[in-house]
């Protein structure tokens, strides 16, 4: 049972930052450590989100000399345009992004290199069950983030949620995936038609990218019945896996750094997705959902080499993302007509009351 509501709020956390539910980045460090000045460390950024956000929005992680990986959800929220990455005390311009289109990874293009800074090297393989590492969070809810000093968490992993060694996940254990092949170690789903019929366990999103998956939230976080978008949609299938991990001191996750790097052997194996301990992505969380990278390494590497150009969005290809208002300045000309409304009804009122006054008096 402990196991069940553990999988089950993971699934929910995970599920609403994948599909857009939870347009707040999320998964900030606090009462972390301080971190030590080391390779790890140096290679952590803090990112400011668009035109209207602030150093602190989310955390990514330098794997090139020009780009930071930071978590997709972060990029699809709100316009990229003005979007800055700080680095080492330098803050460094954004011009173009990508993002994965099979799990929750995108990149930040910069306008120019970083110097003095050795970009960190991903790892190879997936972390396992009992694996210990290093999570790093730029959060501006941190207390200690505000005075300049970057958190760190030492994280063990306690459960793989999705991809190689999951459990409870279609076809796990080497089961059949269903009518669209085996499951194989991970447990992974079988694929679907082309016609969006549910194959294996898989269902492919009207209107998806040729190639590219997509399984219902419930089936792909292999837990209860919680549709992407509350409303039985899909979300783009987790191509590669997901891991709960726990924090082994006092330090928890909260609302304001998704993408924090999860380093395991001095390497990049991960990123924060979400908090997994509670329902409210405000609250501090002990344990967090890690998207691996091992199976980014090739759309990480086609992208920051230049092979892959296709995928590399700018903001006049980027399509308009849903509008949210971040903040008074998107209404600022509401607000100055409202205010001027109200100014003028103030002396029309003001003018009426002194001729009252006034002719109270002459009678």
């Amino acid at each position: 049972m402990k196991n069940f509501v553990t999988k089950g709020a993971a699934v929910a956390a995970v599920a609403a930052t994948l599909s857009g539910a939870c347009m707040a980045p999320a998964s900030a460090m606090e009462y972390g450590e301080r971190a030590a000045d080391n390779a790890e460390s140096r290679a952590v950024a803090s990112l400011r989100i668009g035109r209207v956000g602030n150093f602190g929005d989310c955390t990514g992680t330098l794997v090139a000399r020009q780009w930071v990986l930071t978590a997709r959800h972060c990029l699809e929220s709100v316009s990229n345009e003005g979007t800055q990455a700080r680095i080492g005390g330098a803050v460094y311009d954004a011009d173009s992004w990508s993002l994965s289109p099979v799990m929750d990874a995108g990149l930040l293009h910069l306008t120019r290199p970083v110097e003095g800074v050795e970009p960190a090297k991903l790892a190879d393989s997936s972390p396992k069950n009992g694996d210990e590492g290093n999570l790093y969070g730029w959060s501006s809810s941190s207390l200690m983030a505000r005075k300049g000093q970057l958190p760190v968490a030492r994280m063990r992993v306690r459960e793989i949620l999705t991809g190689p060694g999951a459990s409870g996940s279609p076809g796990g254990n080497g089961g059949d995936g269903g009518n669209g092949g085996d499951g194989g170690a991970g447990g992974a789903a079988g694929v679907a038609g082309s016609d969006g019929k549910v194959d294996g366990g898989v269902k492919v999103a009207p209107g998806s990218p040729e190639g590219v998956e997509s399984v219902p939230a419930d089936i792909a976080m292999g837990g209860g019945a919680i549709p992407a978008d509350g409303a039985g949609g899909v979300m783009p299938k987790i191509a590669g896996g997901i891991l709960e991990a726990e924090s082994l001191t006092r330090a928890a996750m909260q609302g304001g750094d998704s993408g924090a790097p999860f380093f395991v052997g001095g390497r990049l194996a991960g990123l924060a997705t979400a908090g997994t301990a509670n329902g409210d992505p405000d609250l501090p969380s002990p344990t967090a959902a890690i998207t691996t990278l091992s199976d980014a390494k090739s759309w990480i590497e086609d992208v920051t080499s230049g092979r892959d150009t296709s995928s590399v969005l700018t903001a006049a290809t980027t399509p308009t993302p849903p509008r949210t208002p971040q903040t008074s300045a998107d209404y600022v000309g509401r607000y100055l007509a409202g205010a001027l409304a109200g100014l003028v009804l103030a002396v029309a009122l003001g003018w009426f009351g002194r001729r009252k006054v006034s002719e109270l008096r002459q009678a």
